[in-house]
């Protein structure tokens, strides 16, 4: 049994390092650097419009001018940047980090034949999303939906465990996205050597 941990957590070991490298050579290219922070400043900007419930989207619906409508658009960009100042903020970013590179890294699978895997790594990116997106980018939408089917099972005691519910699903979004990222990018370090070879070995034949 020891034995089969060690193995297992070497093997983890190893592709995590496969994948960061494979992360550092995408992010070199412009495309995909380019992929990547538009994802990023996109999941960044969603989470953080919801961030405190669904106050922003209903004032956005209302009936209040265009200007003021835009104001509010503005006023996310400056709460993406106040973000860095607590945890919470904190959770956000990082997971907006690992939505991006999931992105990037489907991008990159997909456009290179891997399509069995990106839409594997698509699926468990998506939940994690979700999850991501219960817990962190609308915690009050979260604790909503959760709380009329918790309130038939734990009755009085629903909201409370709604909120424990949601720290779960915070470690199962950021547990979900980092596997998701360390498989494509285990994928995608297959992809780019396998490549890389066939470069020298054509070049060699010229």
């Amino acid at each position: 049994m020891t034995k089969k941990v060690k193995y297992l957590l070497t093997t983890l070991s190893d592709r995590t390092k496969f994948a960061m490298v494979s992360i550092g050579y995408l992010l070199r290219q412009p495309k995909y650097l380019a992929c990547f922070i538009v994802s990023l400043f996109l999941f960044l900007y969603v989470l953080s419009f919801f961030k405190n419930g669904s106050s922003n989207f209903l004032l956005l619906f209302s009936g209040i001018s265009f200007g003021a409508k835009m104001e509010l658009l503005g006023k996310v960009v400056l709460d993406m940047f106040a973000n860095f100042t607590d945890l919470y903020g904190l959770l956000i970013i990082a997971l907006s980090i690992l939505q991006a590179l999931t992105i990037m890294l489907l991008v990159f699978t997909w456009s290179h034949r891997e399509k069995e895997h990106a839409i594997d790594g698509a699926s468990t990116g998506s939940i994690g999303a979700i999850f991501g997106f219960v817990a962190l980018g609308c915690p009050t939408c979260g604790i909503s939906l959760l709380t009329p089917l918790l309130t038939a099972i734990a009755g009085t005691g629903a909201i409370a465990a709604a909120e424990d519910i949601s720290r779960v699903l915070i470690v199962l979004a950021f547990v979900l996205l980092i596997y998701t990222v360390i498989k494509l990018g285990y994928i995608s370090f297959i992809t780019i050597s396998t490549n890389k070879y066939k470069e020298k070995k054509y070049a060699k034949g010229n």
